[in-house]
This record gives C-alpha cells, structure tokens and sequence, in this order.
C-alpha cells in the first residue's frame, strides 16, 4: 500500500464517518467518485503470477585498476501478455558512489517491450556484487503496487591502482635456475663474459677460445659466459589495527597496498617469481607464481586485504608463517611498524631470507591534524626519536630499511634501498 493509496482511502473513510455523523446523503455522494477511483485501480492490477519480467545487468568491465568510473546498465523486459506499469530500482552494495546517470524509473511496458536503467559508479577497492533489482508492478493510476525482486547478478572488483615503475637490477643471494635477467656467477649461457674452460665433447664451437687453444697445443678451450637467473621475491603485507591510521578518507593502509601492488607488477614484468602474505585478523597469500596469472592472483589478494577488527593472538607478528616463502627468497616487508616487530626481522635472518623494509611513516603521515602547541611538537620529536631508533635497530640487523614519507615518490627511495643491499651482499661474500 503506497502513500496514493493511503490518502484515497482515508478521504473514503472520512466521507463516510461525515455522512454518518450528519446523516447527510451529500457526503455519501462525494464517496462515488472515489469509489470508482479506487475500484478503477483494482481491476486494472495485473495478477503477480501472470506478470513476467526479466532483467540482466550488464557492466563495462569485471576487473579494474584503481577507482575510475565505471558504466552499468541494466535491461528489464516484458514477457508477459498485458501491458506493465512498473518503477525499477537498482540498490548500490557498499560505498558505491553514483557519479551519472539514474538508479530508478518509471516505465510502461507493452508485450515484449524493454527499457534500460543506466547509471556511472566509483567505488573503493575491494570485490562488489548485486543478486537483484527491485520492481513495483501496479496499475496506470499508480494505487496498487505489488513489490518484486527479481534476480539480476553482477560483480566487480575495485583492484588497487599502482604506478608502473622502471626495471630494478637485482642482485639476490640466490636465484632461481630459469632464464632471466639477474648475473648468477655460474657459468652458462648470457651476454657477460665469464670465464674460460677446457673444452668438453658438446660444446658448440662458436665459443672456442683459439687464442688460448693456439698456446697450448693439443687442447683445446671453451669460453663461459655468466648466466642469467631470476630471483625469489616474497611481499608481506601488514594488515594489522594496530598498525593501521586513518584521517578522513585517506589511510596509511591503502599506501601499503599501492605500494605492494607496484612492486609486484614490476618484478612480474621483469620475470621473477613472486608471492604474497597479507598478514592481519584475516591472512591471504599468493602462492609463488609467474607472469599474469600470478598478478592477477596477487591484484585479487589486495583488492580483499581489509584492516578488520581488534587483533587476535593468532595476529601477533610471531606467528607470521615465514615458511611459506621458498628458502633464501628476498622478503619485502610493508609495515608502520609496532614496538616488538624486531624479532620478525631476526627470524627472517636467521631462516636465511633477504629481507627489505619498506615503512611508511606514520608520524609523518599524521602531521597535518596535529597541534602546533609546545607540547605537541615534543611529542612529535619524541616519537620520531622512538621510531629512529627502533628502524636503526632493525638496520643493524644488515636489513635495508626504507623510511618512507607517503607523499614522496616510493621508487628511488627503493633504487637506493637495492643498491646497498647488493653492495652489503657483494662485502658479505
């Protein structure tokens, strides 16, 4: 019963309480009208059952990067045999923000006659769906309606955006034996000379050394040059309320996720297998793949990381399962930090892992809702104090630590973070 409904009938129902109080025919006769009205309405409700509609929904893409616009629309025919009176609504999950266009009509429908719902939307990272749209069948005179939700699936998911960053040389303590772009220090084939061997029955001889052969007579030598691996990369991504800052719309968290996201759509690009571990109340991994289909697994695992709730036991940073990352991997670790994440870093140490810190600063990323009283900034030194500190102390731990100011760009601050690293490993051996 809408709100049409609800007037006729109450003017019927005060009509006849007037009629009856002043026993005046008048009144009674002002009750026909309406009567006919309301009675017009009611023969001319189509039936439920013998009203049919079918609706599909189509959406412009089913996966996209970032938060951009994004074009839906809906289609709703008549199937059945009478003509259809009908208002469409399409309802928004989540924080879907309609940027074009209309969620709701109003049509009349002959047989076989469609008519289309289109609108423009944005919407947050993460996985969206729709089961259905609702439908109010009624008469012409809009009195009787008769609610339907019909079935109309769709889904999408929001990936995070990422920037697209230049190749890193890496120098990894261990590669992976599979053709790629990073110097092994074995022998085999690539661009780099390597060194020279004596020759062994199978050797091609473009790659005989005559110079050396014409030294020593009746041997002959072969020349080596350095092969060419890929490297092991894992990626844990912090996901922790403890860790996580908020000011309005912005968070902490989603610079970690854009971050992450880059870094994997980079050592992908350049060959290297990589995994990830978003660690929090709630853990995803990306097991170590190859290629696309690995991106697409790990765009998937972030387009769901969520900070949720208070942290569990489970959640502490010593339960992390490490093991999961092949032996000797390079770890790139997302967090802020919290106090006793020092021993994270000396488990991966002392497992045999290269591990990499990238840190976006918390402190930093506060700075704009902070007091400017006396007080405030001694807090603030204070803090920055406790959080140098902590950093060197995991530095010490001959792990490159990447303070990162989340309005910098991240890419040359890790450029530099690799080169020490390579320049740690080459004193190291």
């Amino acid at each position: 019963m809408n709100t049409k409904t609800r007037i006729v009938i109450l003017i019927l129902v005060g009509l006849l309480i007037t009629a009856l109080i002043s026993r005046n025919g008048d009144a009674a006769w002002m009750m026909l009208p309406f009567l006919a009205y309301f009675g017009t309405g009611i023969l001319l409700t189509p039936a439920r059952d013998k009203t049919k509609l079918q609706v599909t929904r189509g959406l412009e893409q089913n996966r996209v990067d970032g938060s951009p616009s994004v074009e839906t629309t809906i289609t709703i025919k008549n199937l059945s045999k009478d003509t259809v009176h009908l208002k469409m609504r399409d309802e928004q999950p989540g924080d879907m923000i309609v940027l074009d266009g209309e969620t709701t009509r109003h049509a009349t429908l002959r047989p076989s006659e469609s008519t289309f719902l289109h609108y423009t939307f944005t919407a947050p990272r993460g996985d969206f769906a729709w089961e259905s749209v609702h439908v109010e069948v009624g008469d012409p005179l809009g009195l009787i309606t008769t609610e339907m939700t019909i079935p109309a699936t769709g889904s999408i998911q929001i990936r995070p955006h990422y920037r697209k960053f230049k190749a890193i040389p890496l120098r990894p303590r261990s590669t992976l034996h599979a053709p790629g772009s990073i110097p092994a220090r074995l022998g085999g084939s690539g661009t780099d000379f390597y060194g020279i061997r004596e020759y062994h029955p199978g050797d091609p001889l473009h790659s005989l050394d005559w110079r050396m052969t014409a030294r020593h007579p009746r041997k002959f030598f072969t020349k080596e040059f350095e092969r060419e691996e890929i490297a092991e990369i894992g990626m844990i991504l912090d996901a922790r309320p403890n860790t996580e800052l908020r000011i309005g719309d912005d968070s902490l968290f989603e610079h970690s996720v854009g971050a992450a996201a880059s870094l994997a759509e980079m050592f992908l690009h350049q060959g290297h297998r990589v995994s990830l571990l978003v660690f929090g109340k709630r853990m995803s991994i990306a097991f170590p793949g190859y290629g696309k289909t690995q991106l697409n697994r790990i765009m998937n695992c972030l387009a769901k990381a969520r900070v949720e709730g208070e942290e569990r036991s489970s959640a502490h940073i010593d339960f992390l399962p490490i093991r999961m990352f092949p032996s000797k991997s390079m770890i790139i670790v997302f967090s802020p930090l919290a106090s006793t994440d020092r021993s994270l870093y000396q488990r991966l140490k002392a497992s045999g892992y290269q591990a990499l810190l990238v840190s976006p600063n918390p402190i930093d990323f506060a700075r704009p809702i902070l007091g400017k009283d006396e007080y405030t900034r001694m807090a603030v030194r204070t803090a920055l104090v406790e959080r140098r500190l902590q950093l060197d102390s995991i530095a010490q731990l001959q792990v490159p630590v990447i303070d990162w100011k989340v309005n910098q760009s991240l890419y040359p601050l890790l450029r530099n973070a690799m080169t020490h690293s390579r320049l740690e490993r080459v004193q190291g051996d």
